[in-house]
């Protein structure tokens, strides 16, 4: 389980300040919620913490860690895994030798379909249990519906042992059943996994939050319950445009 910490966390695209002075923190198993108008830094954050975008000031500490300055691909090594908007797996490949190559700690995927697709091991049939994937684990991933694309690139990330995940928007395009599902997905890995997320579907944040954050160009603008921020009347203004 992994501890966030955030602390005055800003950055600078051509004078422009996308995060400004970001300070938050998110508990080991908590589900944290970024919520926002478009524009104001949600999905930036993400990329700062799991190293895709290099921040111009402050500080990311995960367990008491200083990231900020690692590299993506070391974050990953140290847990932190990343869900983008668009799912990125590998549609050739089935499911299960797609959580082969996630799984695999040495580059290539030929090296992780060769050595690691033969430890089709328990732990393996769990995540995809917990992910609704494991009847369908020797089925191609190209033929797998828009959820079950996004729930396999969650089992991927599961299979590189992330710890501290951060997802984008996850239930965009998603069915009425498959947002649901995916709603069951998240609280079924809360507490064992900490997790960040930025939606735009009230109805699933309220199944899945623990917690709230509403930012407004890039700074924190609000941060509570569900309630709170539903009754917080600079939220009306700034996100619900009242």
């Amino acid at each position: 389980m992994e501890h966030l910490q955030v602390t005055d966390l800003h950055v600078e695209f051509g004078g422009l300040r996308a995060v400004d002075g970001l300070t938050f923190d998110v508990a080991q198993g908590e589900i944290l919620c970024l919520l926002g108008p478009n524009g104001a830094g949600k999905s930036t954050t993400l990329d700062l913490i799991c190293g895709k975008t290099q921040p111009t000031g402050g500080s990311i500490r995960v367990n008491g860690v200083e990231v900020s300055r690692l590299l993506e691909f070391r974050r990953a090594r140290l847990g932190i895994g990343r869900k983008f908007q668009v799912p990125s797996v590998y549609k050739d490949l089935t499911v299960i030798e797609n959580l082969s190559v996630a799984r695999s700690r040495r580059p290539g995927i030929w090296h992780a379909l060769t050595r690691l697709s033969l430890r089709h091991s328990k732990d393996m049939d769990h995540i995809l249990e917990l992910v609704s994937l494991k009847d369908k684990s020797h089925d191609q991933a190209g033929n797998l519906s828009h959820g079950e694309t996004q729930w396999l690139e969650i089992a991927m990330l599961l299979a590189q042992d992330s710890r501290l995940i951060l997802m984008d928007e996850p239930t965009a395009g998603m069915t009425i059943q498959e947002t649901q599902r995916t709603a069951e997905i998240f609280r079924s890995l809360s507490g064992s996994h900490t997790l960040v997320v930025v939606e735009h579907d009230m109805s699933f944040v309220r199944n899945v939050a623990d917690r709230i954050i509403v930012m407004n160009r890039g700074t924190k603008l609000a941060e509570g319950s569900i309630e709170e921020i539903e009754a917080n009347e600079d939220v009306k203004t700034a996100y619900l445009g009242h």
